[in-house]
């Protein structure tokens, strides 16, 4: 039976039928195998966030050569529609960054399944994880790609 409180021992079922930590090897074995995915979590995440943040960059250096025609065009379009306003054409960079954004969320609920198996050591390998992984990736998310256009004034 399952306890909904934290607990220690090492007898668990984790996420699957078939994945069952039966002895101290097979739960050190888990035990590692959530770290590394803990770890890989946060550089996934960085990695999405780097991935938009260059995407943004690029739209903004596209957007200010050709303001004036997007707008007209843009208004002429939306004025048709019931919503007033100006909003950014669908482009594959939406579907790419959808699914990076349901694989990140994905991830996400994988770990919380897992600490919702209340098992001390399993939670504490999931708070490493992701301590470790932001120790070495977070950095990045303050990322600010260099200007491929000189500055003016």
């Amino acid at each position: 039976m399952m306890m909904k409180y934290f607990h220690g021992g090492i007898d668990e079922i984790v996420l699957f039928k078939t994945w069952i930590t039966y002895d101290l090897g097979s739960f050190i074995g888990t035990w590692f195998a959530i770290f590394a995915f803990s770890f890989f979590y946060e550089f996934f995440k960085t990695f999405r966030s780097i991935i938009e943040i260059n995407w943004r960059r690029n739209n903004n250096n596209n957007n200010n050569n050709n303001i004036k025609q997007d707008e007209e065009i843009n208004m002429n379009q939306i004025s048709l529609l019931l919503l007033k306003g100006s909003y950014p054409s669908f482009s594959y960079k939406d579907i790419i960054g959808g699914i990076l954004y349901g694989i990140e969320t994905g991830m996400s609920l994988i770990l919380m399944l897992i600490v919702m198996l209340f098992n001390t050591a399993l939670f504490f390998s999931i708070l490493m994880g992701i301590v470790c992984g932001n120790i070495c990736f977070g950095r990045f998310n303050q990322f600010k790609p260099k200007s491929s256009s000189p500055s003016c004034c």
